[in-house]
């Protein structure tokens, strides 16, 4: 991808003009996972753009690209497919049948080869089909058999060729005089997978790849490849996209001369080859990683260990350093800045959260999709946009510039895999606190009425009391006939008075004070001091109101309530003096009600 990037790259900067990159791994599958990677593409608006390239030549899948590709067609973009043939869209690419033909034909004319096995990727795939072709067309023209058991198809991996190292031994045909591999990777996992049998190339059978990859090359033994050219077909691409998009190119595809790599896994002798060459590579490789994975678990510590928004965006801009980056800006679905509880199942936000250096608040997707920083660099730039997902759970996207040495070794996509987890580690964290507040309402208020509960006046009424200086006062009630109410028109009649007081004392006392059912029938207000004669007003109006709301509420009895008060300057030191006070009170309220209407009875 690198190299195909940079030929890109070398053909816009004649035009000077921006190249944004929207970059997804493992997409082939139907997975979670590769959905959730798949959405990148959906993220840019189709009208912001002249021109698309498609470069995702793994993908078998035709209805994948076909989907991703629609919204472009329908606005007329001009749409061109790197390495991979789709209908009605153009092409530029290698000539893939004449690369594996010319290979093949090699394997026959120059080592003498009369059996040759061809482990291939999907069938589905556009690029392999061609390479089955030729590889079948010149096994007929040099009058050689076409066995079907000597053909295998699997997915360009390197796991791919083992499975077809051992697929053939079992059938007895796990060395032919050729292995025509679908690439460097399956061609170096046939050869691992014949060594352990005591098998090696090119003395027990020949074997080929495609791609000329790094480590191909390096390899013991080296592996005959196909070599693609990727920064002449990047250049090429981008040259072909931009003279159809000014209408000078008409033509559906564009070829790339490709070239061959004629290595020791073939027979031949690589010019140049040199063990001492071989191990210095490998030597600067392994260290390179070894420093590369160093910076990875700092970035992992740093943003795994971000407890917030605020914190993980200053370790981003700690981790664009680590990996001498210009800036890492990630963008966050709202669900995230609500507390994670609501989850975005798929795709962005128009309105999404910037963390660029520190929490930016929020911007519109559409107007601002990178940083405004960015945007009034007057220089070419390419911007590098990623998906940030976990599970079924798009969290947003995380945009870079490009720099080339965080693509190698899968630098990139370990860090969008850390960042991601970090971005779950803190929505989980946000859950659990959200949970907990929500476990700590139901633990201090009472479930029927929602005032405080007993527990609630433990943990709230000391603080209240404290900072107010101990300056309070109190009203302590309880709600008369309420057995009555039970006894005789049931337990719900009873629940419709206990509510019709609760609303009662939310109207009356309805600025901060702390207000308490103690249980049953009892309830306690706390609140800041006034007078005395201002505390019995409450009184009274506590009593029109749930009169009024027994009322409202069709109460088969008046609903009334017997309550006594105390009040406090400064002269009590606790609390809870004050509550049996106010208690005392609502006593000797009580009996004196009682008393009254015995003596009205008897008369």
């Amino acid at each position: 991808m690198c190299k195909l990037i940079r030929g890109v790259q070398r053909r816009i900067g004649r035009e000077e003009m921006d190249l944004y990159i929207f970059n997804a791994y493992d997409i082939v599958e139907n997975f979670d996972y590769q959905k959730k990677e798949r959405e990148i593409y959906c993220l840019p608006n189709p009208d912001d753009y002249d021109g698309v390239l498609v470069a995702i030549s793994s993908v078998g899948n035709i209805p994948i690209v076909e989907e991703l590709v629609k919204p472009y067609q329908k606005q007329g973009k001009k749409f061109l497919s790197i390495e991979q043939e789709f209908p009605g869209i153009y092409y530029a690419g290698i000539n893939n049948y004449r690369a594996v033909y010319k290979l093949v034909e090699h394997m026959i004319m120059c080592h003498g080869c009369k059996t040759l096995n061809f482990a291939g990727g999907p069938r589905d795939h556009s690029e392999n089909m061609e390479r089955y072709q030729a590889y079948c067309d010149c096994l007929r023209d040099y009058n050689l058999e076409v066995d079907e058991k000597r053909i295998c198809f699997y997915s360009f991996e390197y796991a791919d060729g083992i499975r077809a190292y051992e697929e053939w031994k079992r059938l007895g045909l796990h060395l032919p005089d050729a292995v025509i591999c679908g690439n460097d990777d399956m061609a170096m996992g046939y050869c691992v997978a014949a060594e352990k049998d005591g098998y090696f190339a090119p003395e027990d059978f020949c074997i080929t790849g495609f791609d000329n990859i790094d480590e191909g090359q390096h390899f013991s033994p080296s592996i005959t490849s196909v070599n693609r050219q990727w920064e002449q077909l990047g250049y090429n691409s981008m040259d072909k996209l931009l003279a159809l998009i000014d209408g000078s190119e008409s033509a559906p595809k564009c070829y790339t001369e490709e070239s061959y790599s004629l290595n020791e896994s073939c027979g031949c002798r690589r010019d140049g080859k040199s063990a001492g060459r071989d191990f210095i590579y490998l030597f600067k490789r392994k260290k390179w990683e070894e420093f590369m994975n160093n910076r990875q678990r700092v970035a992992r510590q740093l943003l795994c260990g971000s407890l917030d928004d605020e914190e993980i965006a200053r370790n981003l801009e700690a981790c664009s350093d680590l990996f001498h980056l210009s800036g890492i800006a990630v963008y966050l679905n709202q669900f995230f800045i609500e507390g994670g509880l609501r989850q975005r199942k798929q795709g962005y936000d128009k309105s999404m959260q910037l963390l660029f250096r520190e929490p930016r608040g929020m911007v519109s997707r559409e107007e601002q999709m990178i940083p405004a920083e960015w945007m009034s660099d007057t220089k070419p730039q390419v911007f590098l946009f990623s998906p940030l997902h976990f599970l079924d759970c798009s969290f947003g996207y995380c945009v870079i510039r490009y720099e080339e040495r965080i693509m190698m070794n899968r630098n990139h996509r370990t860090l969008m895999e850390t960042i991601s987890l970090a971005l779950e580690n803190i929505r989980q964290r946000m859950s659990l606190n959200n949970m907990n507040r929500q476990l700590q309402r139901l633990y201090v208020r009472d479930a029927l009425t929602g005032l405080y509960n007993r527990s609630g006046y433990g943990e709230k009424a000391n603080a209240y009391f404290q900072e107010k200086n101990r300056k309070v006062y109190l009203i302590y009630l309880d709600l008369d006939n309420l057995k009555y109410i039970n006894d005789n028109y049931g337990h719900a009649a009873g629940d419709k008075a206990i509510l019709a007081a609760a609303k009662a004392i939310r109207r009356v006392f309805c600025n901060d004070e702390i207000r308490v059912r103690m249980g049953g029938d009892e309830f306690l207000v706390i609140g800041s001091f006034i007078s005395e004669a201002d505390i019995v007003e409450k009184e009274k109006e506590m009593e029109r109101c749930l009169a009024s709301y027994g009322r409202k509420e069709n109460m088969p009895t008046i609903l009334r309530a017997s309550m006594g008060h105390a009040w406090n300057e400064g002269r009590y030191e606790n609390l809870e003096t004050l509550v049996q006070l106010a208690d005392s009170e609502m006593y000797r309220t009580k009996q004196n009600r009682k008393k009254a209407n015995c003596r009205d009875k008897s008369k």
